[in-house]
């Protein structure tokens, strides 16, 4: 059970299912028995479609390798522009101060260059707080996150978790690490999967 306004954390040996737990959620990997119930609705049971809409609306998800979650074809300020104008109905202007001013709060301060690059131009950590800002753009009810903090030196791994504790308040959201620091940090709950 995840409820909004508290956080989450999800731990586990590699190999546990941590990933794969959060990937079914999202509807990428399909779950052979059992339910998973988002506000009552059983996401099994959605046809892909009706899934996809959900996602970035009520569920939001930060990938543990944030490579993967990229178009390597396409420029970042076009993946996140396209995002915001379709999810959230907006014009092409306010999707960019929006995304312009998300990247600016985790610290990727020289938007433009951030914007105008390609995913193969950024580091993971770069990525990984671009994810986090589309995130913070779309702000989900949801957010599921797969080691955030992985590929972030100590300062952004520091703001990261402060923006999940003030930015992201009122989510529900589950926190997958084995950053035990950061768990005792923003958990209210730690679930263990063996």
């Amino acid at each position: 059970h995840i409820k909004k306004g508290a956080i989450y954390g999800f731990i586990g040996r590699n190999g546990a299912g941590k990933t794969t737990t959060l990937k079914s959620v999202m509807g990428l990997v399909k779950t052979p028995q059992g339910k998973i119930l988002l506000d009552d609705v059983d996401l099994s049971h959605l046809s892909r479609k009706s899934h996809r809409e959900l996602c970035g609306k009520k569920l939001g998800f930060i990938p543990q390798n944030p490579m993967t979650a990229f178009d390597s074809r396409l420029k970042i300020g076009f993946q996140i522009r396209e995002t915001f104008t379709n999810r959230l109905q907006m014009s092409s202007n306010e999707a960019m101060a929006l995304a312009r001013e998300k990247l600016a709060a985790v610290n990727l301060k020289d938007t433009e260059r951030v914007l105008g690059a390609y995913p193969s131009e950024l580091s993971g950590g770069m990525l990984q707080r671009v994810a986090a800002a589309i995130l913070l753009g779309m702000s989900p009810d949801y957010i599921l996150a797969d080691e955030p903090t992985a590929a972030l030196d100590e300062e952004n791994r520091d703001l990261l978790l402060q923006i999940m504790q003030k930015q992201m308040e009122g989510k529900g959201i589950l926190f997958v690490s084995h950053d035990v620091a950061a768990l005792k940090t923003l958990c209210q709950n730690v679930y263990v999967l063996g």
